[in-house]
């Protein structure tokens, strides 16, 4: 089985501020809001042939210098690896703290999911697990929960990112970055 290749997906080039009325205008157009994490971006590539190794490409498409540790690594498979072909999870890497925030599938069983909108994406990440060093970031789509996530101090938090549920693909229009206040100096 050939190695899976880096897929261009969406990076916010717009932003919003962190206040009210503009977290509520973008919810009440039906975008979904998610917890944007501090750390670096990574896509998984997962084979369903356990002897492949799991790749994991930066912003760039080049790998990640750092491998995932091997109870990593393992964890990744048991929550991803597809039946056939490769699966694509999106997800940001916290490199200190070996940990994995899940936001996006790209691909499940070879199917390339770039004609799929993010609600059906999302939809094919798992969200009812145990993991030591995963997570499936929530969909955030109450205006006052979003602003707790903007006032916290968290270093792991920068603020929030809101994507169109029904845009078909990996649009950059379709996804819009809000720093919480202390990131955005």
């Amino acid at each position: 089985m050939t190695a899976s290749r880096f897929i261009k997906a969406m990076h916010p080039k717009t932003s919003i501020p962190p206040v009210r009325d503009a977290v509520r205008r973008i919810l009440d157009l039906g975008w979904w809001g998610q917890v944007k994490i501090n750390g670096h971006r990574a896509q998984i590539h997962v084979s369903a042939d356990p002897g492949a190794p799991v790749i994991v490409y930066n912003r760039q498409g080049v790998p990640h210098k750092k491998t995932l540790p091997a109870a990593l690594e393992a964890e990744v498979r048991r929550l991803y690896a597809p039946a056939e072909g490769w699966s694509v999870v999106d997800a940001e890497w916290d490199k200190p703290e070996d940990r994995l925030y899940a936001f996006d599938m790209l691909k499940v069983n070879g199917k390339l999911l770039e004609a799929a909108p993010f609600q059906e994406r999302y939809a094919q990440l798992p969200r009812l697990y145990i993991s030591p060093s995963i997570e499936t970031l929530p969909i955030i789509r109450n205006v006052d929960r979003c602003l707790e996530v903007l006032a916290t101090a968290e270093r792991r938090i920068e603020g929030l990112v809101f994507k169109s549920p029904t845009t078909e693909g990996f649009s950059d229009s379709a996804v819009v970055r809000c720093l919480c206040p202390y990131h955005a100096r």
